[in-house]
């Protein structure tokens, strides 16, 4: 302020937008820590690696199909080599019972499925080689 020409001031004003001091240590850990999360999460193999020997102990319904699918897009499939419509919302799970989603199948993989009323597949269940195995 100004008073009688003499500039009369409040005391330094705080700054809210300036880095927080941070000691080396506390910075090197942080990054360390940070650094080994995202090469963690890059290391993870996609879903569509190969199908395990063993899943989860699992019931199937006995009403489904048995093929190998290839998804091509989120809305068609090809299931022993016959192009098929994935129905809206489709729930795919692997062979540990995880939802999946349809990009996620970059390869052929054994399933069995259900249709809806319309003839789409509605729900596929990623086989583990042993229930691959069983007729």
């Amino acid at each position: 302020m100004l008073a009688d020409g003499v500039v009369v001031s409040a005391g330094p004003r705080p700054v809210y937008n300036a880095g927080m001091p941070v000691d080396p240590i506390t910075a090197a850990i942080v990054g360390s820590v940070v650094g080994s999360a995202i090469q963690e999460i890059a290391n993870v193999p996609p879903p569509g690696s190969p199908v395990p020997i063993e899943g989860v102990p699992r019931l199937l319904p006995e009403n489904t199909l048995k093929g190998e699918m290839l998804v091509f897009s989120p809305i068609s499939a090809s299931v022993d080599g016959q192009m098929k419509v994935l129905a809206p919302g489709v729930q795919i799970r692997d062979p540990f019972n995880t939802v999946v989603l349809p990009g996620m199948i970059r390869q052929p993989v054994p399933v069995r499925y259900q249709t809806d009323m319309t003839g789409a597949i509605s729900k596929v269940w990623i086989l583990s080689q042993r229930e691959a195995a069983q007729p």
